[in-house]
């Protein structure tokens, strides 16, 4: 038997064993590997996939027929026994973060079709006592964490018609208890996707296997695979947790999604959006008292939301698809003069459109239906696996890119999508669209392309690497964004993540205990959630220093901020844009463990750094119902170095330390009121 080490630290080890016509890692990532020996695995726990084809009695056992272990990657081969299929499986070893990342092949290479009804890339290991880690995610409520104990049954996750974040994300811990270690897997979505780890009894053991699964979702799979054809698996990557916390295992996640899935930052500007002043009542005059503001404190792009297109009437959505402008509202077909207007004011002019959803009321579908598939009704999508409807949405996007001269363009996804009626769970859409998007991205590198889906019902790292940045949610309540953000660090940098603060002045109209009425101040409110019916007074940093993490976005009516308002937020686009490279290429340490939204209390605190920066940006916010001190500890500083300590908002009282001596003594906050923020650089 051949024994074969990867060793990316002292404490991260993998070892494979390679005996025969079998290959399997004793250890992985610091944790046992199901035992191999004279009481054989069940079938659900061996083999390195979960492989069932339409027809078949039972899961394919899988014999292995080639492997090749090299310093940095894995290469093996299996035949399904009984079956034409088989399966390349490469593993290779990130070792600059010590992340292991496995891509899949299934290959047909027999003389007939076969149905494909499962193929998840499976893990297993010993027996034990584990934890289970899943998000679930909902519009407004994206990236909740649950942590539950894997002592018997499943524990799954997986997302809802083709919002490849809907329901859930792809992202699953498994945390051996006892030993405190655990893992990490990230599944980047091909369509709909599963994840699910589940308790396997092995003999006569009182503690039972843990198997853990993962990759293109079963539930309606019956993918027909063509004689000679390939049908790549979704990836699988697979990462240590200190300590079996996900929440310290993100900054390197953040190193290496940065470093080898995402392409570099196209630094973004800092862009205004029209949603949060009038949704899609969009009335000229009062658009150019926006711009006029947005210009003064340093935006950057002007973006027009939904409400500019279509000749129906109703709401917005049901004009999707027809990305002609309005002629009787909006700009009455005058939208190119008023782009020319904001380029006039030096910002770049941008358009938000929905080409997935295809409305009722667009004639492209009266004109050619064979083009389109029922979705949520009324509602239809582009079967983009034809190239005539995946050219005619290219080309409607490129048409508004060339007319209007767009700077950004932000793509929306509001649609459930069903069940894929071909059996594919939308893989082959998935490809289709990942395509479409670098066709678009490659044409015009000019233009900022944003993800939206709801917010973030589509924020995963495949999606990710083919636009520029993503929306993280519908909700721009700053405390929501907190929550939210925290469980969105566990799979995806903050720097990718477009973050909006949104302000309106609500006047001289909330007194403030203590003083008389006469001297109430004007006051500042930012939405409760995803519209205006619920709302929260705020200040201008706090609702700006929540967003910075991100790309800062703003929206809501500047034109009503006073002079003060206009000022603050003008200093704090002015910090983004001074130190918007190091933000979008950051990692970040969550210096506190993400928390549900209903936790509205507490402080939280976040540690931004990046490779070529030697220094780190600590962001710390005081909630609701807490001390007014509080003490955040640095992590991953240099021992030896020295510090110099600055709070941006009061620079006279910096300091110089060790970086051994903050990381064990921490660094005390003061913030005297709730739902503030403080700014804190360590220069080295």
């Amino acid at each position: 038997m051949a024994t074969h080490r990867y060793e990316a630290a002292s404490d991260v080890v993998t070892i494979w064993h390679h005996e025969g016509e079998d290959a399997w890692p004793s250890v992985l990532l610091g944790m046992a590997g199901a035992p191999v020996g004279p009481t054989p695995l069940p079938p659900q726990a061996r083999g390195p996939l979960a492989l069932r084809t339409d027809g078949a009695a039972g899961p394919a056992a899988l014999r292995l027929e080639a492997a090749s272990f090299e310093p940095e990657a894995v290469t093996l081969t299996w035949r399904a026994e009984g079956q034409p299929l088989v399966v390349t499986s490469v593993w290779t070893l990130h070792a600059d973060t010590g992340i292991w990342r496995r891509r899949d092949t299934l290959r047909n290479v027999g003389g007939a079709p076969v149905a494909v009804s499962s193929c998840l890339a499976r893990f297993a290991f010993a027996p034990g006592a584990y934890d289970a880690y899943t998000q679930g995610s909902w519009w407004s409520a994206e990236n909740q964490g649950f942590r539950q104990p894997l002592r018997h049954g499943r524990v799954s996750a997986q997302c809802e018609g083709g919002r490849t974040t809907q329901g859930g994300t792809p992202y699953l811990a498994l945390c051996d208890a006892t030993n405190r270690r655990g893992i990490a897997f990230h599944v980047l979505p091909r369509g709909n996707w599963t994840a699910r780890a589940t308790q396997v009894t092995y003999g006569s053991d009182a503690t039972s296997l843990a198997v853990v699964e993962a990759g293109l979702a079963t539930d309606d799979l019956r993918l027909e695979l063509a004689p000679g054809g390939a049908l790549v698996l979704p990836e699988v990557f697979l990462q240590a947790l200190p300590e079996g916390e996900p929440h310290l295992a993100a900054a390197a996640w953040h190193d290496c999604a940065l470093t080898h899935v995402l392409p570099a930052s196209k630094a973004p500007p800092v862009v205004y959006n029209t949603w949060f002043d009038a949704f899609d009542d969009l009335n000229v005059a009062r658009l150019r008292q926006q711009l006029a503001v947005a210009r003064e404190v340093g935006c950057e792009a002007f973006v027009i939301d939904a409400g500019w297109y279509g000749r129906g009437s109703g709401l917005w959505a049901a004009q999707t698809g027809d990305w002609r402008e309005k002629v009787d509202a909006a700009f009455r077909g005058e939208m190119a003069a008023f782009a020319d207007e904001v380029r006039a004011a030096g910002l770049g002019f941008g358009l938000w459109v929905e080409p997935e959803r295809i409305g009722p009321q667009a004639p492209i579908l009266r004109e050619h239906p064979e083009w389109f598939l029922p979705a949520t009704p009324p509602y239809h999508r582009p079967d983009l696996t034809q190239p005539a409807a995946y050219d005619y949405i290219l080309g409607e996007l490129r048409r508004l890119i060339e007319a209007y001269r767009l700077a950004w363009m932000k793509v929306d996804f509001n649609l459930n999508l069903g069940i894929d009626a071909s059996g594919a769970e939308f893989s082959a859409y998935y490809a289709a669209w990942y395509r479409l998007l670098d066709e678009l991205r490659a044409a015009h590198p000019e233009v900022f392309l944003e993800g939206c889906a709801s917010g973030g019902m589509r924020s995963d790292l495949n999606t990710l690497s083919h636009f520029d940045g993503h929306f993280l949610t519908d909700t721009v309540a700053p405390v929501d964004v907190v929550r939210i953000l925290q469980g969105a660090l566990l799979r995806l940098p903050a720097g990718r993540l477009t973050l909006w603060a949104v302000l309106r002045s609500v006047g001289a109209t909330i007194p403030r205990y203590g003083a008389p009425i006469a001297e109430t101040p004007a006051r500042v409110v930012a939405p409760g959630g995803g519209n205006w019916e619920r709302s929260m007074a705020t200040d201008v940093d706090f609702a700006a220093r929540v967003c910075l993490p991100g790309i800062l976005g703003i929206s809501g009516s500047l034109a009503e901020l006073d002079s003060n308002a206009r000022e603050r937020l003008r200093w704090h686009i002015a910090f983004y844009r001074q130190h918007r490279g190091f933000l979008a290429n950051a990692r970040t340490e969550l210096l506190t463990p993400p928390q549900p939204l209903g936790d509205r209390d507490g402080w939280a605190a976040l540690q931004l750094h990046a490779p070529e920066a030697p220094s780190h940006l600590l962001l710390a916010y005081r909630l609701g119902h807490a001390p007014a001190r509080w003490r955040v500890y640095p992590r991953g500083l240099e021992q030896q170095r020295l510090y110099r300590v600055v709070n941006v908002d009061d620079e006279a009282s910096a300091r110089y330390a060790l970086g051994r001596t903050l990381m064990a003594e921490g660094i005390e906050v003061e913030l005297p009121a709730a739902h503030s923020a403080a700014m804190i650089w360590l220069h080295a």
